[in-house]
């Protein structure tokens, strides 16, 4: 089933305002301590449980790979949220949009 299509951004280059927030679904140790924007770190063993932490605005989202991606993303989308972007650590394709499919 396809996921609707989210840009794939480079997160420390966009311009994040009020209306922004960044959900970072890696693993604590897989964090960089170099990020230059704060993000809402909930790895995807622990979304069901704390999603509700999210605020209600519009949503980034960083993950490892295309499998959390996914899985997020949908959860996401799931319970209400409007994702507007994504990024991932294994990836160098910045700004090209395409369809996720799980």
């Amino acid at each position: 089933m396809a996921i609707k299509s989210v840009p794939c951004i480079d997160v420390n280059r966009s311009q994040l305002d009020d209306h922004h927030v960044v959900v970072d679904f890696r693993d604590y140790n897989n964090l960089s301590e170099n990020q230059a924007f704060q993000a809402i770190v909930i790895p995807i063993p622990y979304l069901k449980r704390f999603y509700h932490e999210i605020p209600r605005k519009h949503v980034y989202v960083i993950a490892s790979n295309k499998l959390e991606k996914n899985i997020g993303i949908r959860f996401l989308q799931k319970h209400g949220f409007q994702v507007t972007g994504y990024s991932l650590a294994e990836c160098a394709c910045h700004n090209n949009t395409r369809d996720m499919v799980m």
